[in-house]
């Protein structure tokens, strides 16, 4: 049968230059685990190197870097330590050792990941900060709540060094103090310590909207249940600002369990086009269950939450279509270009048009699916 293909004379460029912002977090502990090596061995980042690339590959453009130990409270089935060793002195001077965290940047940044480094966290989910006593040769826990004189020391010192080791490394520029779903007036104490210390810092947030820090916020992710307000995403896009949204374990769709339907991972790429936002986060790329390979579920929260991709590296399902959504958004934004360049009116609205079909309302009586399926054909015309 004679069969003629026309391939339309567009492309899209490489996933490292993609508008796209794609933030999936990292597990490293949870591979070392998973392959049974020891961690931070030379044959755990071995292993490591394809997980990254196939990250970037997908369009992720940042670094998850915990900075103290377990910034999220041990939510996870693995580990997850701090790529810094705090150590009190005899005299009560503090070191810090940062060669694992250089080591560990450096090797992230050679797959491609190489945008950002968020570094986790000054206001992890629990207050308490180990450290090392030299004095008493044993592990110890700085539990004082942020803000109070005691806190603002133990951080101001540590800031103090460690900006001027990013600054030794280049690194300064690209790093990020950030916060998970943090109370306001504990971020309101850490942006008035962090910006004492060198005001051009820069911080992330993923959690609720607050209009009072938002100007403070330079990498701001919003739960799905928020909008950017329309001026303020304005001013941060002319600002350089990134501006992002995301899903976790209480949205029943769209989501990227290991049962929800693929489309919606699809689905997400337009509806970040539609609210003009840059990109999605996600927790987490690869923190594994005990048998990631036979069962995604963990304590109480719907299954597959926790992860993406599986050992091996193998990819699923779900997250090739977080993929494509990704690159559905490229198009869209192509064509936009294209047909304000070309002054085609006509299918600028078409497309735009479109695009309001992707609100998280419509979802509750209109499958991802069915609405993809109408919509697709206008990024192939």
């Amino acid at each position: 049968m004679p069969i003629k293909i026309q391939v339309i004379d567009k492309t899209l460029p490489p996933p490292s230059e993609w508008k796209y912002d794609l933030d999936l977090w990292q597990h490293p502990a949870a591979i070392a685990r998973a392959h049974n090596v020891k961690l931070w061995s030379d044959e755990h980042f071995v292993l490591m190197k394809p997980y990254y690339t196939m990250l970037a590959n997908a369009g992720q453009k940042t670094i998850t870097a915990s900075i103290v130990n377990e910034p999220w409270g041990h939510q996870t089935y693995d580990d997850y330590p701090s790529l810094i060793k705090w150590t009190m002195k005899k005299d009560g001077s503090w070191f810090y050792d940062y060669s694992l965290f250089d080591k560990y940047i450096a090797f992230v940044m050679t797959t491609g990941i190489n945008q950002r480094i968020n570094c986790y966290s000054m206001v992890p989910w629990k207050i308490a900060f180990t450290y090392w006593d030299e004095s008493t040769q044993q592990e110890a826990v700085f539990t004082e709540a942020i803000g109070t004189p005691a806190y603002n020391i133990f951080w101001k010192n540590m800031l103090a060094d460690f900006t001027k080791h990013l600054k030794t490394k280049n690194w300064f520029e690209k790093t990020y103090i950030a916060m998970d779903e943090r109370p306001m007036k504990a971020m309101q104490a850490v942006i008035k310590l962090l910006k004492s210390v060198d005001p051009k810092w820069k911080l992330a947030l993923a959690g609720e909207y607050h209009q009072e820090i938002e100007k403070d916020i330079d990498n701001y992710c919003i739960a799905s249940k928020w909008e950017f307000p329309a001026d303020v995403l304005q001013k941060r896009n002319a600002l350089g600002k990134t501006s992002t949204w995301y899903t976790c374990c209480t949205e029943p769709y769209p989501n990227a369990f290991s049962f929800s339907s693929p489309a919606e991972q699809v689905w997400m790429g337009w509806y970040t086009a539609n609210k003009n936002m840059d990109g999605y986060l996600r927790w987490a790329y690869n923190s594994w269950t005990k048998n990631p390979l036979t069962d995604t579920r963990f304590t109480a929260w719907p299954a597959g939450d926790t992860y993406q991709v599986y050992p091996g590296p193998l990819t699923s399902v779900r997250f090739e279509k977080l993929i494509e959504g990704g690159q559905d958004f490229e198009k869209i934004k192509q064509l936009q270009a294209l047909y304000t360049k070309n002054k085609n009116t006509a299918a600028l609205e078409e497309l735009n048009k479109a695009l309001e079909n992707f609100n998280l309302k419509s979802l509750s009586t209109v499958t991802a699916d069915e609405t993809l399926k109408r919509v697709k054909p206008l990024l192939n015309k």
